[in-house]
């Protein structure tokens, strides 16, 4: 074999140009290219797993932590607020007509008082419950944003600070039983969203 064919294995930037025989060296050339090749296979090893890890680290941050938006923030709290309206209106109703219609006062009073009756129970009902079920979603949403415990765990926290806080008038007391329901439905969603995942 000629030093052509063996040196054609070296690369031009390696081979002296001072007439040498390229044999002399080339257990060198090689031994220095081993070298640096493992060196730079290393480093890449290195950098494509530090990459791995901090993409795996960026993802699971991703998925834990929901950055604030005071957007969210207010959807939020309107979608608690017109749900709990509702459903305050709802029940402030049935309530007001099951009362004027027991009441032995509010039976001899005339039908403008008792609609005026009806009207302000209704009103007192829809902004309790608007108040308690946005405040309940406001909880909801600043646990989400701040540690992002889980669904259930939201749920159960803000359920309890929203639970104290109506049962801290006694006033709002008796509206308690709704107000649990109302919770209890926001768990319920959540049952039905992941039962209709898995269809």
């Amino acid at each position: 074999m000629s030093s052509w064919d063996r040196s054609k294995s070296i690369p031009w930037s390696l081979v002296r140009q001072d007439g040498r025989d390229p044999d002399a060296y080339k257990e060198q050339v090689f031994k220095s290219l081993q070298k640096q090749m493992m060196n730079e296979t290393r480093d890449d090893v290195e950098s494509v797993s530090s990459a791995m890890d901090g993409s795996e680290q960026q993802q699971e941050e991703k998925s834990t932590i929901v950055p604030y938006s005071t957007g969210d923030m207010f959807k939020m709290a309107a979608f608690g607020g017109t749900i709990g309206s509702i459903t305050g209106a709802v029940f402030g109703f049935m309530d007001s007509m099951r009362t004027a219609g027991e009441s032995p006062v509010l039976q001899k009073a005339s039908n403008q008082a008792k609609a005026r009756y009806m009207m302000e129970g209704t009103t007192r009902s829809a902004t309790i419950f608007g108040v308690f079920f946005g405040g309940f979603h406001l909880v909801k949403y600043g646990l989400r944003v701040a540690v992002n415990p889980g669904e259930w765990t939201e749920i159960g926290v803000a359920g309890a600070i929203s639970m104290g806080a109506l049962m801290s008038r006694p006033a709002f007391r008796p509206s308690m039983p709704y107000a649990g329901m109302l919770v209890v439905m926001d768990g319920v969603q959540i049952v039905m969203r992941e039962w209709d995942k898995d269809k």
